[in-house]
């Protein structure tokens, strides 16, 4: 409240009774009779007041920004000469047009904005929220301050009005280095990452890295040529994403920020080629973020819808992980069913659990390790000798700029 102004006013009546001038006395009765109205017009400045905030989607993709509008409504016969609003987010938020203030409450920022209504007006400002950094963001609660016309005395109210959106990773093709190029309607009926062991479809000559179990000796002693057994593409199978967030060897508190976002998109382009061939895909990781449980599951399934759920989980992820590797392998047995495929997608040699995947493929889980970045050829190499299948991929140049993740046997 203006105590000034009252204690002004009050002093100026008793100096005109005292003084015996009218003219003092007047003038202090204004000065009350100001305070008051000035006292009544900012607490009644929050009645009828709305603050909205819309954002377009509660999800996007990385790189495509989401617009968001903020409006405020004075619905009153009287207007609102000035009207504060701090808009709390996650401090990791980009507003395009407008830098995020700091906050007292940890991992919050404001979003601080200032308006002058007349009655019955509502104002729009338009902004943009930037998508730079793959994750989950949140706006609210939101603190409203109510000014008088003098800008003395204040009136504040907070409100819950939370809003959330993720940010998804890339979704890139996934080219085979190794297959000749087929005309785009075949690309499905006659190419897949995942063979089906059920669908045999005769021989092939060996190539460097087959696994012994996909050799045919039968036919290899026959000809005298080392054959492989071909299979023809799945169509109707399990496929689980295991992605190791873990891009170092050693301590899980050490992490690569670049290359698991390079997982992420990879992850994330596979799950799709994968639903597209007519699997059903699922993805499990060991790191979630805003959740008390460190186990990130998505069972396999079919279907457009797949993709999404896929997408925002990968979005929800940490980048660091929150438990080791083999902890995830060891619990998949009691969530995915005998004869799912599991896709180990990783950065890292695949030494502190390759005995784990070799006890998931003895119990009947086939095993496949894909090996991203710099050491993606030498963990395909390890996990090739000791029987596995393995491939190599690449992002060029990176997770950013690259428009397909190429895989290489």
């Amino acid at each position: 409240m203006n105590w000034i102004g009252l204690r002004f006013g009050l002093a100026f009546i008793g100096a005109g009774i005292w003084f015996e001038s009218p003219e003092a006395v007047l003038l202090g009765l204004a000065t009350l009779l100001i305070v008051g109205i000035t006292r009544l017009w900012s607490r009644a400045g929050l009645r009828d007041l709305h603050y909205e905030r819309r954002i377009a989607s509660d999800r996007t993709v990385w790189g495509e920004d989401l617009p968001m509008e903020l409006a405020v409504l004075n619905d009153k016969p009287i207007p609102v000469p000035m009207v504060s609003v701090e808009d709390f987010a996650t401090q990791e938020a980009v507003v395009r047009e407008q830098a995020l203030a700091p906050s007292q409450r940890w991992g919050l920022a404001i979003l601080a904005s200032r308006w002058r209504l007349g009655w019955h007006q509502r104002v729009v400002r338009h902004l943009t929220l930037a998508a730079d950094r793959r994750g989950v963001y949140s706006f609210g609660p939101v603190r409203v301050t109510v000014s008088d016309l003098f800008g003395y005395d204040e009136v504040t109210a907070e409100h819950e009005d939370d809003a959330t959106y993720v940010v998804q990773p890339r979704t890139l093709s996934v080219l085979q280095a190794d297959e000749p190029p087929v005309p785009a309607e075949q690309v499905r009926s006659r190419h897949s990452l995942f063979d089906d062991p059920a669908l045999f479809a005769g021989v092939r000559p060996y190539r460097w890295g087959d696994p012994m179990r996909r050799i045919h000796w039968r036919a290899t002693a026959r000809t005298g040529v080392t054959l492989s057994k071909r299979f023809d593409p799945s169509r109707e199978r399990n496929v689980l994403l295991a992605l190791d967030v873990q891009t170092m060897s050693g301590s899980i508190w050490t992490n690569d920020e670049e290359m698991v976002e390079g997982l992420m998109v990879a992850a994330s382009s596979l799950a799709r080629r994968a639903l597209l061939d007519g699997a059903s895909c699922g993805l499990a990781a060991m790191a979630l973020s805003r959740r008390i449980d460190t186990f990130a599951f998505a069972p396999p399934r079919a279907g457009r819808e797949q993709l999404s759920t896929i997408a925002q989980l990968l979005g929800r992820l940490h980048a660091a992980p929150l438990a080791p590797f083999e902890v995830l392998l060891a619990r998949l047995p009691r969530r995915v069913p005998l004869g799912t495929t599991i896709v180990v997608i990783t950065a890292r040699d695949p030494g502190p659990y390759i005995d784990l995947l070799m006890r998931l493929q003895r119990l009947g889980y086939p095993i496949q390790v894909i090996g991203l970045g710099p050491s993606g050829p030498s963990s395909v190499a390890r996990a090739r000798s000791m029987g596995l299948a393995a491939m190599t991929a690449s992002l060029t140049p990176n997770w950013r700029t690259g428009d397909a993740l190429v895989l290489a046997s």
